[in-house]
């Protein structure tokens, strides 16, 4: 079944979901519209501990339960509420009354890898396919506390077997050099045509992204005709993402990105940041995102993280080109990028 746009009245979405208590969100949250689509990804990755499910699509209504975080839960239906000022919810329905907001929960897939390539000596750019898979300090050895998470990437530098002659990943933490070990199956390693320049045959200076921060939206545009566009989380109030022109100058197609101020409101460490896109000497970037879904609003510190498959579109459309044998590239220019508050 194809998704479709469905205009509701207040009686058609209480006849629609069959909730007596709906009217409490109706009056909470004054919806202009209802998208409902059954083909969803089957499967999304719990991002946060005791994430609530509720009766109704509506953090108002009756809280039934936690999800544990990593959990990996079957998605039945989106259901996209938006309300009279624009901004959008996306939920999921889990089974009958039970619903589930979509801000923290990661669409994923559970794609296991078999390759016999031989690794180059400079190593090879790999994808986390499944949903999380645990990182050790030595093949079937010490169990660190870290996670790998679905989309993000990491340069594989070797293949190694265990006693058991089961095959592993060397990854090197790309800011300390330390050794980690996931088990081979969870990487997909990258070949050259996925990253392959998009619209090389467009002059650069026709190329331009703009980045709306009261509509949450980048728009990708070439000799101002746009041809791309998805919504983004920028900066949170308090670490807003700057205003104005920058561009692309310095790329890498995985980054560990880290804050340890001593605030745990503040602290981060996300390993694995996939298609980073630098705009400022700061730090300041666009890229991909797997801890959170709450496109559309605020998240981040100061950076513009978009769905991990649009951030990867955004990185091979802009320049530089990073070649696919290097782990980053900067240069004097890049891609024209306005940030505009709206």
């Amino acid at each position: 079944m194809n998704s479709k746009k469905i205009n509701l009245t207040r009686r058609e979405f209480l006849k629609l979901f069959s909730l007596g208590t709906c009217a409490a969100m109706l009056q909470s949250i004054p919806l202009s519209k209802v998208l409902a689509n059954k083909d969803v990804p089957k499967l999304g990755r719990v991002a946060r501990r005791d994430w609530p499910v509720f009766e109704e699509p509506n953090i108002k209504s009756r809280r039934k339960y936690g999800l544990k975080l990593d959990q990996v839960i079957p998605l039945l239906e989106t259901i996209v509420l938006t309300n009279d000022i624009g901004h959008s919810e996306t939920w999921y329905r889990l089974a009958e009354d039970e619903f589930v907001s979509g801000a923290l929960i990661q669409l994923v897939e559970n794609r296991r890898n078999v390759s016999n390539a031989p690794i180059p000596e400079q190593g090879s750019l790999g994808e986390i396919t499944v949903p999380a898979i645990d990182v050790y300090l030595q093949p079937r050895g010490q169990k660190t506390s870290q996670r790998y998470y679905y989309g993000s990437t990491y340069w594989v530098k070797k293949r190694v077997l265990d006693e058991f002659g089961v095959p592993w990943y060397e990854l090197p933490d790309d800011v300390n050099g330390v050794l980690y070990y996931v088990r081979a199956y969870a990487v997909h390693l990258v070949e050259p045509e996925e990253i392959a320049p998009l619209s090389p045959e467009v002059p650069a200076e026709q190329k331009r992204i703009l980045v709306n921060l009261r509509d949450q939206r980048a728009i990708a545009f070439e000799n101002e005709r746009e041809v791309f566009s998805t919504l983004i989380s920028s900066g949170l109030p308090g670490m807003f993402t700057p205003i104005g022109t920058f561009m692309t100058f310095h790329k890498r197609p995985s980054r560990r990105m880290f804050l340890f101020a001593g605030d745990p409101k503040m602290d981060y460490d996300f390993p694995g940041v996939p298609w980073v896109n630098y705009i400022t000497q700061d730090g300041v970037a666009i890229h991909g995102a797997y801890w959170h879904a709450n496109w559309g609003n605020p998240m981040t510190h100061g950076c513009i993280s978009m769905p991990t498959e649009d951030a990867k579109w955004i990185y091979r459309w802009t320049t530089p080109v990073v070649f696919f044998d290097e782990t980053y590239h900067i240069a004097d220019t890049g891609t024209r990028v306005d940030v505009i508050i709206g």
